[in-house]
């Protein structure tokens, strides 16, 4: 037990400020979800839901399973089925990440879960673990440290849960974090851009296919989770809830409806019956509470020649009223587009993503579309949503090179204007560019470097400034966990 702890407290993290989208969720395995999305975008992961996560590894294992059982499987991607399969069959997993950079300013990369990374000279390290001792039983953790010069130094605990139940009803526990949508550098309800929050999920970890009278409704995934907020001098330790119902009624579309709800706190009522007047539509003042409400489509179109994935994100605020708890059409709406390319046409290691999301859209003019007076969208300061936050709008273009089913390099481009708020006419540019890989079984190595040019930064007008960071890491991992952990041989 004592080398258990000792091995926790050494626990720490590094995400790059160019891997800032969701496959950064829970475990630091960008390979895996870079992987299913090529995969699923090019037809061969039928029956997987794409837009409910974190995945499960017995998701990621079924769907696997079904493809690696397709002849007509070739090239990179038949490479990428073996290696997936692979990877997901263990039930026991650790990786220990040591890292180290440099940059020329103190910033928060999107979607890195609220942990900075310090300005010069600084190291991180990450720890996560994952165990499933019995079938219907399984436990994580991650944690992260950070250090950097002058004393900015810091720990984090991010996931932490314990998980029992069935494959159509799962209980977790503990420290969690959802991301609701198809956006991949960002989503409008939930993303993993702030810290993991204490609370309890109820899910089915793998989709259910219904038979009889419900086959029509294809794969069906369902996802609700009660959370604890952070004290604040406003309704200190409110309650967050977030539902999510998605559904793939046929292999080349994915439909999902999702809800926010924030209310309650230490000086208002919790209690389960103000839970239910405020979630089914109470039509009260704003301030009572405040709730999102949103729907996404996914199509993904394998046509021989080139495949490609078309989806599409609607939210609003105010989804308070009756008729619009799941299908806002509130003027106070955002949105996100996006197009994915697994391969461009003859060229099958080279994928293509472009997304625009908009939070600066009908009445959200001089409106901040998170910022909700008594129950802003925030956990420790860190926006739930897209990090881009409200009254803003964001590009981004990013393309992958598979090397090897194990190894690719990535460049990127995105755009950043702030239309509105506090920090109104702020323009960004962001060029990035990285290399990942696995060196053996157990070593993996990452490099990343990011180009950041700014002008009237945080509002206030001035000359423009570029700034550039860069990182290193080494990750090892293991699958087989208890004897690694305790020393054992």
């Amino acid at each position: 037990m004592t080398a258990w702890v000792f091995a926790l407290a050494l626990a720490g993290v590094l995400h790059p400020r160019t891997a800032a989208a969701a496959d950064l969720f829970l475990a630091d395995e960008p390979e895996v979800y870079a992987a299913i999305d090529k995969l699923a975008a090019s037809g061969y992961l039928p029956g997987l839901l794409l837009n409910t996560r974190p995945y499960t590894m017995a998701a990621v294992r079924a769907a696997t399973g079904e493809a690696s059982r397709s002849a007509w499987l070739e090239g990179i991607d038949a490479e990428l089925i073996r290696w997936l399969s692979l990877y997901a069959a263990p039930t026991e997993s650790a990786r220990l990440t040591v890292a180290g950079g440099h940059a020329d300013s103190r910033f928060t990369p999107w979607n890195h879960e609220g942990i900075p990374v310090p300005a010069g000279w600084s190291g991180q390290a990450y720890f996560f673990a994952r165990e499933e001792k019995a079938p219907f039983f399984s436990g994580q953790l991650r944690a992260a440290s950070f250090f950097g010069e002058g004393g900015d130094d810091g720990n984090r605990l991010l996931d932490a849960s314990l998980s029992a139940g069935y494959p159509w009803l799962t209980v977790q526990a503990g420290k969690i974090s959802a991301w609701y949508g198809p956006g991949r550098r960002g989503a409008l309800l939930f993303t993993n851009n702030a810290q993991p929050y204490p609370g309890v999920r109820i899910h089915n970890p793998v989709p259910i296919r219904p038979t009889g009278r419900l086959a029509f409704l294809g794969s069906f995934q369902y996802d609700f989770f009660a959370a604890r907020m952070e004290k604040k001098p406003l309704h200190s330790h409110s309650i967050l809830t977030g539902t999510r119902l998605a559904l793939q009624p046929r292999p080349w579309i994915e439909l999902g409806l999702s809800r926010v709800l924030h209310y309650g706190g230490d000086d208002r009522d919790n209690g389960i019956s103000e839970f239910f007047d405020t979630y089914l539509g109470d039509n009260e003042p704003s301030d009572r509470s405040n709730t999102l409400g949103g729907w996404d489509v996914t199509l993904t179109l394998p046509f021989p020649s080139q495949p490609v994935q078309i989806y599409m994100e609607r939210g609003a605020e105010d989804s308070s009223h009756w008729g619009r708890i799941f299908f806002p059409w509130d003027d106070r709406f955002a949105n996100l587009y996006g197009l994915y390319l697994p391969r461009i046409l003859s060229l099958d290691r080279l994928d293509l993503r472009a997304e625009y999301a908009d939070t600066w859209s009908g009445e959200n003019k001089g409106d901040n579309w998170y910022g909700h007076s008594a129950y802003p969208h925030t956990y420790r300061g860190d926006i739930l949503g897209h990090p881009m936050g409200g009254s803003a709008r964001n590009w981004s273009v990013q393309s992958r090179y598979w090397f090897l089913p194990t190894a690719w390099g990535t460049l990127s481009w995105e755009r950043v204007l702030r239309d509105g708020g506090p920090s109104a006419g702020e323009r960004r540019t962001l060029w990035s560019a990285g290399l990942s890989g696995w060196l053996t079984e157990k070593w993996r190595a990452e490099a990343s470097a990011v180009i950041d040019r700014v002008s009237t930064k945080g509002g206030l007008p001035g000359p423009s400034g570029t700034d550039f960071s860069a990182r290193l890491q080494l990750s090892y991992q293991v699958t087989t966990l208890t004897p690694w952990i305790l020393g054992e041989r």
